[in-house]
């Protein structure tokens, strides 16, 4: 009797695990969309300062060797903010074009999938200024993100 009471206490211990491994991406979902709907808006304003900030102080100032550690830790920093702004874009565009399905296969898919399948919807559903908004958002990640690597290990 003890043995198939632990038999079943096993399997319903399994089943609540796999519940909540499953539930997951729906909980991750909808706080996701809170923060796209509340925080992408602000996260816009702040990015287009970044970049002012990127163009007009931190590259200018890397001319100088002693100051590009500095800068270029600087500018890779900022590639995280982009970075951002450029998942929860992905992540608009993907659930507004393709819906939920989409978004839990692109969070799935280690998370960062939501961009290239919002890439891929908007081009299907030829959405061509959000194509273009997430190609230079991921451009603009990984630019700063290699630049600013570049341009630190360049003061050394």
């Amino acid at each position: 009797m003890l043995e198939s009471t632990k038999k079943v206490g096993t399997y319903l211990l399994g089943f609540a695990v796999l519940a909540a491994v499953l539930a997951l991406p729906f909980v991750f979902l909808k706080g996701a969309m809170w923060a796209s709907n509340n925080l992408l808006p602000p996260l816009f304003s702040i990015g287009w300062i970044a970049v002012a900030i990127v163009i007009l102080v931190l590259l200018p100032l890397s001319l100088f060797r002693r100051l590009r550690g500095f800068t270029g830790t600087a500018i890779f920093l900022s590639s995280y903010l982009f970075g951002l702004i450029c998942w929860l874009t992905g992540f608009v565009v993907t659930y507004s074009l393709w819906g939920a399905w989409a978004v839990v296969l692109g969070i799935l898919l280690l998370g960062g999938g939501v961009v290239p399948i919002g890439m891929v919807a908007s081009l299907f559903k030829g959405e061509w200024q959000m194509l273009v908004l997430l190609f230079i958002l991921v451009v603009l990640t990984f630019g700063t993100r290699i630049g600013g690597m570049s341009i630190a290990n360049s003061g050394r």
